[in-house]
């Protein structure tokens, strides 16, 4: 009998190691992080229990909600924009086109200062000097030179990407081994040729990379040169709540637009992986 029941027993401890603990995929210990940070600050605001310090999350979104098409308080002060998604749309909007403008142009500038000496004197001492400045110090320069409307604040977002995709450029166009681009000197590709078919390829995926990095940067300068003064933005729309002492809207207002910056980068990262899949 025990013979006759070996042969049963086998198929089911395979069954039984085959059988393996669901495994907690990446989104999924997002939207944990999320459910937890949500907890806490309810738990926060409770134990406070005053709303001018610490309003709960559903306060905070009844408040955004409420005021996200129009809201007749702005209207009042002369706001001709009184709606909070417009003003983000706004904010995004112009952080994204200077991202776009200042990025394509510091990958640019730092890929050729890697290969170009000429290049290289020309932008490297400004590419260090003015990334280390920041971007509050510069502001009122911007608004003083090209005043409170778009021009002075794309120009300073600009700039800092500008700044930051041209240092990850040419730091990663630097640390190419020689030996690749030597290599392609003895098949007899000349210089322009290697520097777009062994320099760029190679460079791309950390320039790609430090197109994230600059993206979060234009959302968060052009978010806070409104503060400082703007027509138009969910900066101005912080600063004027903030002002009035309006915690949830101050709230819901910085939550919306890091939850844009959010959407921005997972769209950029899709089409990072589009043009990494040789990797």
């Amino acid at each position: 009998m025990l013979t006759a029941t070996l042969p049963a027993s086998r198929p089911a401890a395979r069954a039984g190691r085959g059988m393996r603990r669901p495994r907690v995929r990446g989104w999924q210990w997002r939207a944990i992080g999320v459910v937890a940070f949500l907890v806490v600050w309810q738990i926060g605001a409770v134990l406070i229990g005053y709303r001018a310090v610490l309003p709960t999350p559903v306060e905070v979104a009844t408040s955004f909600t409420r005021s996200f098409v129009a809201d007749p308080g702005l209207a009042y002060l002369g706001v001709r924009t009184p709606g909070y998604g417009i003003n983000i749309a706004w904010t995004v909007g112009m952080a994204t086109l200077a991202w776009a403008v200042g990025s394509a142009a510091g990958a640019a500038v730092g890929l050729l200062s890697a290969r170009l000496q000429s290049v290289r004197n020309l932008s490297e001492p400004a590419l260090f000097v003015f990334g280390s400045i920041p971007a509050l110090v510069l502001a009122p320069f911007c608004l003083i030179w090209f005043g409170q409307g778009s021009l002075g604040k794309v120009v300073l977002v600009a700039f800092y990407c500008f700044v930051t995709v041209g240092l990850v450029a040419q730091s990663a166009a630097l640390s190419l081994p020689p030996a690749i681009e030597e290599y392609a000197a003895t098949q007899g590709i000349d210089a322009g040729r290697r520097f777009r078919h062994v320099v760029v390829p190679a460079a791309l995926p950390a320039v790609l990379a430090g197109l994230r990095v600059a993206l979060s940067t234009a959302i968060a300068v052009q978010t806070t040169v409104e503060l400082l003064g703007s027509q138009f933005g969910a900066g101005r729309i912080i600063a004027i709540r903030a002002s009035q002492g309006d915690v949830s809207a101050v709230l819901g207002l910085s939550l919306a637009i890091g939850v844009a910056a959010i959407l921005l980068d997972l769209l950029l990262q899709r089409v990072i992986r589009l043009f990494t899949r040789w990797q």
